[in-house]
């Protein structure tokens, strides 16, 4: 049975962790998953992030998982059978660390660290301290990383976040409620044999074969997986088929670094073998983290189409021509209210019109009714209240606010630009009508500024239609050092490509998540587009790494044909990436609610 529920994040980081991949494992689902196929298997568990989305989407009769990692395992069951009792030492450890200096909080890691392999060593395998120990060095870490030395014990040196969120109590409260139906085990892959049929889904996700010398953050346990285990695995992967179970595999893909490597090819060359993007995060420099390809195998070929599950071509054709609102052509209010405040000085000037002696009364009425100028500039379509000319006779400066030249050079001025002809040849017959048609024209040269803001409102007011208010639940146009020191969040991970300070154009903050969200619309084609597309995509990479921080971007416009590939490459590392259409279909509510 499919459920709606929204998929949970893990408590844990952890390297080569699937929670950026999620998005393609789920496309490769098996299509009957919640109806014949009732069992789920996870023999090498890790952080759980297919596992939390299996129990958020599907109710399975049999739920069960393994890892060899005992410490892991047990954590788990704290989690599941000891929550309470796990909260209070992690409130404990999580007020201690964060009330430190940086350096004394570089001190109480390794004395924690120390304890933990102490307890190790001991071979006290269920106690709370262990598990809370866990939990508090895998937040505290170099990148969450868990690697254990030849003789089991836990050598991964701090990392360099700034205050990091310990625990989530909200978070753990959740997975625990959807582990009382899961059965947790610490043992090696080959014991879930057993419980396997052909109703069951497996997923493997075994410590990755390295790339090269220097990726070796595959040791969880003091037992390397080398490629003799990956050769044993890939046979149980082929005695397990025999048996009708569905089964799909993960692993690094090694053409990266060879293209003549097809270690995995040969291994699994019966099976479907898709190679899927993806971003290695197990490096501090997000310089080193690129897009390289990873490898996903099946032994079946029909997917589970989930709903919402979205193809890039079919997105992108829902892209709009346009966004003009009803306000976008002209804002009469603003038209109306400018004309308004000259209507006097028009009226004034409305004596003039089929004048035969224009010049002399014009002189008359400066003389009387010198303010009259500051009307003259939008006779001429100009919003400026200064108005530079030049001819043989010289160049001049006008103004209109105040007069700077005699009487004699205005009227030289009005007859030069030929407003004397206009209004003494009865061109006109009112110039408050005319000021309204000038006005009108010059508001619809400002649409191209208007457009530029069109988007934001209109993420905006869906925002708000989905119950946030500004300045409680939403925020415009906020800084990173903002968001920080308002949320107590830190964001340094964010480059922003070394330029400016970055800005978001809004901050929505719910109960459990502060959502950062980027605006645009490009109806032409032009390089700002790659720019934005790449930009983002560093962005997107980056927040990845921020406990209770996601990047949303809005954007949508028949622009992006031309630049159809950097925003692709976006697309498949964003899960946040949303148009208009997808806007019109309640995703801010879906999504922030």
């Amino acid at each position: 049975m499919k459920k709606n529920h929204k998929t949970s994040n893990s408590f844990l980081k952890w390297a080569g962790g699937k929670g950026q991949l999620l998005k393609e494992i789920k496309s490769k689902y098996p299509k009957d998953l919640g109806q014949n196929i009732n069992k789920y298997i996870e023999p090498f568990v890790g952080s759980g992030a297919v596992l939390f989305d299996i129990l958020s989407s599907y109710d399975l009769d049999y739920i069960y998982i393994s890892d060899i990692n005992t410490d892991l395992i047990n954590t788990y069951q704290d989690i599941k059978y000891n929550l309470k009792n796990l909260i209070l030492h992690l409130k404990e450890l999580s007020s201690k660390y964060l009330s430190l200096t940086e350096e004394e909080q570089k001190i109480y890691y390794y004395h924690k660290r120390e304890r933990y392999n102490e307890l190790k060593t001991k071979n006290l395998e269920e106690t709370l301290e262990k598990s809370s120990l866990f939990i508090f060095l895998n937040r505290t870490c170099f990148n969450g990383l868990y690697r254990l030395n030849s003789k089991g014990l836990f050598n991964v040196p701090k990392g360099s976040y700034k205050n990091p969120k310990i625990f989530d109590e909200i978070l753990l409260k959740e997975i625990s409620k959807k582990l009382q139906k899961v059965k947790i085990c610490s043992y090696d892959y080959t014991k879930c044999e057993p419980f396997i049929d052909s109703n069951t889904f497996i997923y493997f996700d075994p410590p990755y074969r390295p790339l090269n010398k220097t990726s070796s953050f595959i040791s969880y346990t003091e037992n390397i997986f080398d490629d003799e285990e990956q050769v044993s695995l890939a046979n149980f992967f082929k005695k397990l088929d025999k048996k009708g179970a569905k089964m799909m595999l993960s692993n690094s893909d090694p053409k990266n670094i060879n293209e003549n490597d097809s270690f995995f090819d040969d291994l699994y060359k019966d099976y479907n073998i898709f190679r899927v993007h993806a971003t290695r995060m197990i490096n501090s420099k997000a310089s080193s983290r690129g897009k390289i390809t990873e490898i996903l195998i099946t032994n079946y070929n029909e997917f589970k189409e989930e709903k919402g599950m979205r193809n890039f071509d079919n997105w992108l054709k829902g892209f709009r021509e346009s966004i003009s609102t009803y306000h976008y052509y002209i804002d009469f209010e603003k038209v109306i209210s400018n004309v308004e405040k000259l209507k006097i000085e028009l009226n004034i000037l409305n004596s003039l019109i089929g004048n035969k002696n224009i010049e002399h009364e014009f002189e008359i009425i400066l003389k009387k009714y010198p303010e009259t100028l500051k009307c003259i500039p939008l006779l001429l379509a100009v919003r400026s209240q200064e108005i530079y000319a030049q001819d043989e006779d010289g160049a001049f400066s006008y103004r209109f606010d105040t007069m700077n030249y005699s009487i004699e050079q205005y009227k030289i001025f009005m007859r030069k630009t030929g407003l004397f002809d206009l209004i003494s040849n009865h061109l006109v017959n009112n110039l408050v009508d005319y000021a309204l048609g000038v006005e009108t024209g010059l508001d619809s040269n400002g649409r191209k500024n208007r457009g530029g803001h069109q988007m934001e409102n209109l993420v905006e007011s869906y925002i708000q239609k989905a119950g946030f208010i500004k300045g409680k639940s939403y925020f415009k146009e906020m800084k990173i050092k903002e968001i920080e020191k308002k949320f107590n969040i830190d964001l340094s991970k964010i480059s922003n490509q070394g330029k400016t300070v970055k800005r978001f154009d809004f901050v929505v903050k719910t109960e459990t998540m502060i959502y950062g969200i980027e605006t645009n619309f490009y109806a032409s084609s032009g390089s700002k587009l790659n720019e934005t597309a790449r930009s983002y995509k560093q962005i997107t990479q980056e927040s990845k790494e921020i406990e209770g921080f996601t990047f949303v971007w809005f954007t949508d416009g028949k622009g992006w044909n031309d630049a159809r590939n950097n925003l692709r490459e976006t697309f498949e590392i964003l899960e946040n990436i949303y148009n208009i259409k997808d806007m019109e279909n309640g995703i801010i509510k879906e999504k922030f609610l």
